[in-house]
């Protein structure tokens, strides 16, 4: 695992984007500690920006207002410089000690060390700094992502730009209503999955599954060369794209792979901007291709595909890697695996109980409710450990294991999601019953929902020693 590098990050120089320009949180106070924060570059604003800025160096666009470009670029750099700003105030709470400022550094220390402190702490330990309430108990956070007086990410009704919060995905900012409206197109046998039932999905993910492993040679990326590119094609072919959009749709869909990590930790600007340019690409090439195959799909339905594909994609990576990653560290388990492959699907689920691919949730308040005995005023944040909640001693006996959040996004992926990555562990299983670690995992930076892997290298065979 690989603590964040601290390199330094520009304010961008587009100033041709029209996204709003709210007033972004105040600076975190300041401590001896220099924390990883992006310097503004030359030209960013001012703390008190003007009304207007010069426009000599503008490209040329066509817009309808063009003394409006010099307000829109300043919004762009406001929402840059609120990046910054929050991943300093994230940072800032870790140097204090705070356990969620240093879970959402991500830094190379193990997470669960801080997930175990905030247990200690009780059912609902505030985080001062970063003016969020957390929780690591298993009760607490099944109210948290079931009761109706929490809901979605942001403030209620707010579209991301204008919420005050970083720049985050749109896709995945829906809240409850919106998630419960569309999880209906997304059911097996519904308007977007051809597969009647699970099994025809995992048994067509076995397929391609299969179809990568054959094009890796003896040492490959299992993140990279498998993982990322398993779910595209898998997604794709349920969707029923047309031929054409098959190879677009999987080489644009593994970008979106910031997405979640980003609704509670801003990544670096470039990377945000990129993330946002493969979400758009996604959904229109869904909406194009639904639209023409179903006689005009209705919004609902691509923004259903969407919402579907972005939340899954990385997700169902991270599970499979995770769980191949674990069964290699235990004695025997990987061996158990490959002499029984059926038992993939436990393994997946039980990667789900105990290390799930998400490890954190967070939810806002729409009114005023008690939690664990607190009253919250409506807007308050909370944070729910889903790795720690998972793992928690005071669970009810026979519990379900708690996985992924039943609401929001997962309300529409969770079952492809487990479906494809349990296909990817008995396919594994089948045909690399010799697969081996090949050097040192790398966890990617800025990753405290997913702990996502940068690279996990392999080889098919197990080493055979030289003869003497």
């Amino acid at each position: 695992m690989t603590a964040e590098p601290l390199s330094a990050e520009p304010l961008p120089a587009d100033r041709t984007r029209t996204d709003p320009s709210p007033a972004g949180p105040a600076p975190a106070k300041r401590l001896t500690a220099v924390p990883p924060v992006e310097p503004a570059s030359p030209g960013s604003p001012p703390s008190e920006p003007p009304a207007t800025e010069p426009t000599a160096a503008e490209p040329v666009v066509t817009e309808p207002a063009p003394a409006a470009r010099p307000r829109a670029g300043l919004a762009e750099a406001l929402v840059a410089r609120r990046n910054q700003l929050t991943r300093a105030a994230q940072w800032f709470a870790g140097t204090e000690g705070d356990p969620y400022g240093l879970l959402l550094r991500a830094g190379a220390d193990d997470p669960a060390r801080h997930e175990e402190r905030v247990r200690e702490w009780g059912p609902l330990y505030r985080s001062a700094p970063l003016d969020t309430w957390v929780t690591a108990h298993r009760v607490v956070a099944e109210q948290v992502l079931t009761d109706p007086a929490f809901d979605g990410t942001g403030p209620d009704g707010t579209p991301v730009g204008l919420d005050g919060l970083p720049l985050r995905s749109e896709l995945l900012s829906l809240d409850r209503a919106t998630a419960a409206r569309l999880a209906p197109l997304t059911a097996f046998g519904g308007p977007l999955l051809w597969a009647r039932e699970e099994n025809c999905v995992a048994q067509r993910a076995a397929t391609y599954a299969r179809r990568l492993l054959e094009g890796c040679g003896e040492h490959f990326d299992l993140a990279e060369d498998f993982a990322r590119r398993l779910p595209g094609p898998v997604l794709a072919e349920q969707f029923s794209l047309p031929d054409a959009a098959h190879e677009e749709f999987a080489r644009v869909l593994p970008d979106c792979r910031h997405a979640l990590d980003g609704l509670v930790c801003p990544q670096p600007y470039a990377t945000a901007r990129a993330t946002r340019t493969a979400e758009a690409t996604v959904a229109a090439l869904l909406a194009r291709h639904l639209s023409e195959a179903g006689g005009g799909a209705g919004a609902d339905t691509a923004r259903a595909a969407a919402v579907l594909a972005v939340s899954a994609a990385e997700t169902t990576a991270v599970l499979i890697v995770d769980t191949v990653r674990r069964l290699r560290a235990r004695t025997g388990a990987w061996e158990r695996l490959t002499a029984d492959p059926a038992l993939a699907a436990e393994a997946v689920r039980e990667t789900l109980r105990t290390a799930p691919p998400v490890r954190l949730e967070t939810r806002t308040t729409r009114t005023e409710t008690t939690l664990a005995g607190t009253e919250l005023p409506a807007g308050a944040r909370v944070a729910v450990l889903m790795a720690a909640a998972g793992r928690d001693p005071g669970a009810p006996a026979g519990a379900a294991p708690l996985g992924l959040a039943p609401d929001l996004h997962f309300a529409l992926s969770a079952p492809l999601i487990t479906s494809i990555a349990g296909a990817a562990l008995r396919t594994l299983a089948e045909t690399l019953p010799h697969l081996r670690e090949a050097g040192e995992p790398v966890i990617r930076p800025r990753s405290p929902v997913l702990l996502a892997p940068a690279r996990f290298p392999v080889a098919k065979r197990e080493s055979t020693p030289c003869a003497s």
